[in-house]
């Protein structure tokens, strides 16, 4: 099942992300993205965040953390809209920092403006952004 929310168009900005995943094994992926429309709509993927059978990645792949089922846990994304380049946390502990955005060119602006969550069963997610409106 997907999940979305909409955000104003954000520049620079920090999204504070709640995970509960109740189903580790089948995984989830959590995106940060850009959407709108030059003819016909599109969207792009800014940031990514995924998770399966306990193990978290960011878009590049790279491990950085593991969760368990129906234990809730928190990730911060940094969006640095000036350097394309975004950062994250696992619970407050600093895990990547300046790496950078994909999708930043669908649209040239690389505002976010929604957030969109695959998920199995129950899972859920809270996300709270705030940040420097374009």
């Amino acid at each position: 099942m997907i999940k979305s929310g909409s955000f104003e168009n954000y520049e620079c900005s920090v999204y504070s992300v709640d995970l509960d995943i109740t189903s580790p094994e089948s995984g989830f992926e959590f995106s940060l993205m850009e959407t709108g429309y030059d003819g016909s709509w599109k969207t792009a993927n800014l940031v990514t965040i995924s998770g399966v059978s306990g193990y978290l990645f960011d878009q590049s792949g790279n491990f950085f953390g593991g969760f368990q089922s129906g234990i809730p846990f928190n990730v911060k994304i940094y969006y640095d809209y000036d350097n394309k380049t975004f950062s994250y946390d696992l619970e407050d502990v600093l895990m990547a920092n300046s790496l950078d955005v994909t999708g930043y060119d669908v649209f040239e602006t690389g505002l976010v403006n929604l957030a969109m969550f695959h998920k199995h069963g129950d899972s859920s997610a809270t996300v709270v952004g705030q940040g420097v409106k374009s």
